[in-house]
Formats: structure tokens, sequence, C-alpha cells
């Protein structure tokens, strides 16, 4: 009686197609997410009747998010919410200080020396974006304004943040515009 013998041949399994394959994924999820967005919150922001298009932002830059109720967002974070922390303005105003010099510490690129008032005080000439929801009330925009006009912070550059549409209109069925 014969045995029969199975021939046994190895077998490399070619890994590149799926080398590939892993390499367009990761290539479509980076281009998918926009991690430009991710200092934004979900506001609605005022309509500009006449402003001048962000086409060249910074590459650095600190952006602050105030929502209807006060609460200012920087990166997902709240440092200031008057409903936690109360409404004085002078807690506010520590609060967001600390924001602040973290900021010019870690973030900010041009900053220059100024005595002013006789007291010696570092400037930042990059600007802060301010997104305020349609609906703050204006003292919450003025309370981070004033903190940042305070001589540990000193950044003098804001800029608001404004749509070109109302999105508020585009929300309402057709009857009621």
């Amino acid at each position: 009686m014969a045995k029969s013998s199975k021939a046994s041949q190895e077998v490399d399994m070619d890994m590149t197609p799926m080398i590939d394959c892993v390499f367009l994924l990761m290539i479509f999820f980076v281009l998918v997410i926009d991690l430009s967005q991710k200092d934004l919150e979900d506001l609605i922001l005022p309509k500009a009747q006449y402003a001048v298009p962000d086409e060249a932002p910074p590459d650095v830059r600190p952006v602050i998010n105030i929502a209807q109720d006060g609460r200012m967002v920087y990166r997902k974070n709240t440092y200031y919410d008057p409903v936690v922390d109360g409404e004085t303005e002078q807690v506010a105003k520590d609060k967001l200080r600390t924001l602040l010099i973290e900021w010019k510490e870690e973030i900010v690129t041009d900053k220059k020396d100024e005595v002013i008032g006789g007291r010696k005080v570092t400037v930042v000439d990059d600007p802060v974006l301010v997104r305020a929801d349609k609906w703050t009330e204006w003292h919450w925009v003025g309370l981070f304004m004033t903190a940042c006009s305070q001589p540990e912070a000193a950044f003098w550059k804001l800029e608001l943040a404004l749509s070109e549409e109302d999105k508020e209109q585009k929300q309402r069925p057709d009857a009621f515009r």
C-alpha cells in the first residue's frame, strides 16, 4: 500500500496590499478631520454687515469662545462660568488673567517690553480671536476685553469673529421671513 505524500509548500503571505489599505485609510482620516476647528465651540455668530475676510490667520492665535450664558471656553476647557464661579467681576478677572498669562508664556510669538504708566510691561502683538454668540450679552465680552487690558496680560489686539450669513435666518421657515 502506497502512502500518499502531500507536498509541503510554504506559502508566503504578501502584506503589501494590506499596508497600502492601512495607509490609504490613514490619509483619508487625516484629510477628513479638520484639526483647525478644535478651538471653536458651536456658536451662532452675529452677521457681518461690513467685514474683512480672515484669509491668512496667524499660525498660532488664541481663540476664546463666549457662550450666551457668559461661559468663556478655550480649547474645550471652561475658564470662567458665571453659574459655577459667581458673577462677580473680580473672580472673572482673576480666572481670565490666569488664562491670559498662560497664553503669554506658551502661545505668543510676538511680544515686546514697554514702559506704560511708569511700569515695565510685556505687550503682546499677536491678536486674540473673540468668538461670541449672537445672543451673548455685551458685558461678558467687555469683561474679557478688560482682562486683556490688564498689565499682567497686555493683549491689545483683539479680533471679533462674525458670520457672512445669518444662520438663524436659514433655520426659519420661509413664512416667517
